[in-house]
């Protein structure tokens, strides 16, 4: 992902509109992208949380330390919004549960062919693990950019990634 110039995000930090608009607009499709992925495609959840994203990132702007590059630091965002979605939406779902036992599972996807069967897979995995396929091998992060937004090492996450294709081909292969 291309880096935004310096001098604009430092505008966008002063709270500059403009700026901000181009830094939204710049970032919006990744973020969107990774999101979507991560709420295994629901379209209205991704919507709420890249808005989140786009709030918290305008907020924090002035924290931003240039550390690391500015992608990975939204992705970071990105991630942890994502993260505290799924598990406010995981302890909604339990309640209901609790109170409405003829709850519903999750169905598979109406609809034929590739994109389909990409939602099932994905829909298999954990948030996590879908943030990281999806975030490597669809967004093409570096793992050790991949290590700076999960706090975790780019050799563990080499071999998660690794695990997880390995076990996404046996289930392939079981069906």
């Amino acid at each position: 992902m291309n880096e935004l110039d310096h001098s604009l995000l430092k505008r966008a930090s002063r709270g500059n509109r403009e700026s901000q608009k181009a830094l939204c607009e710049h970032y919006a499709p990744m973020v969107w992208n990774v999101v979507f992925r991560t709420v295994n495609g629901d379209a209205h959840a991704a919507a709420d949380v890249t808005q989140e994203v786009f709030y918290r990132v305008l907020r924090s702007l002035k924290k931003f330390k240039h550390e690391a590059g500015f992608s990975t630091w939204i992705y970071r965002i990105a991630f942890n919004a994502s993260m505290s979605y799924l598990g406010k939406r995981a302890r909604r779902r339990r309640r209901e549960t609790t109170i409405d036992e003829n709850g519903s599972g999750m169905g598979r996807d109406a609809g034929a062919g590739s994109r389909a069967e990409v939602r099932e897979i994905l829909a298999r995995l954990s948030p996590e693990e879908r943030f990281l396929l999806v975030a490597r091998e669809v967004e093409d992060l570096s793992f050790e950019q991949l290590a700076g937004i999960t706090g975790k090492s780019a050799g563990a996450l080499r071999t998660s990634l690794h695990r997880l294709k390995e076990r996404i081909r046996k289930e392939e292969r079981y069906e």
